[in-house]
C-alpha cells in the first residue's frame, strides 16, 4: 500500500485503526458486550419462565411459597372484609382529606368536646 505522502502521520496517530494496541481495546470492547448482551438475555429468559409459572399456578389456583409482592402492605386487612367498612373507610378517608371533622376512627367513643379534631383547623390546639 503506498499512501500519500503528506498522510503519512496518520498511521502512527493513537486513533489509527490498524494499530494492534487500537484493535485490541475493540475486541475487548466487543467481548464485553457480548458477555452484557448474554446476561441481559438470560435475566430476561428467566423473568419470562418466572411470569409464566405464575401464570400456571394462577390458572390452577395454586400457590407455592411466599406470595413475592408487597401488595400485602396497602391492602386494608382482616378487619375490612366486608364492603360497608370499606365504604366507610373510603368516606373517612376523604373527609379527612377534604378537611372535615375527623374523630380519628373512635366512632361514639369519645363524644366529649375534645375529642373531635379538625383537621383544616388549629391542630396544635387539638394536641394541647
Amino acid at each position: 500500500c503506498n499512501m500519500v505522502a503528506g498522510l503519512a502521520f496518520l498511521s502512527k496517530k493513537s486513533f489509527h485503526t490498524k494499530n494492534l494496541d487500537n484493535q485490541e481495546r475493540v475486541w475487548i470492547a466487543e467481548q464485553k458486550q457480548a458477555a452484557e448482551d448474554q446476561k441481559t438475555k438470560e435475566l430476561a429468559r428467566q423473568i419470562q419462565q418466572e411470569r409464566e409459572q405464575e401464570e400456571l399456578q394462577k390458572l390452577t389456583g395454586k400457590k407455592k411459597g411466599l406470595d413475592r409482592g408487597i401488595d400485602w402492605m396497602y391492602e386494608g386487612g382482616k378487619a375490612l372484609d366486608n364492603d360497608s367498612q370499606q365504604e366507610a373507610l373510603a368516606k373517612d378517608q376523604e373527609d379527612y382529606l377534604l378537611g372535615k371533622e375527623y374523630t380519628g376512627g373512635n366512632k361514639g367513643a369519645d363524644s366529649g368536646p375534645g375529642s373531635k379534631v379538625t383537621v383544616a383547623g388549629d391542630f396544635l390546639q387539638a394536641l394541647s
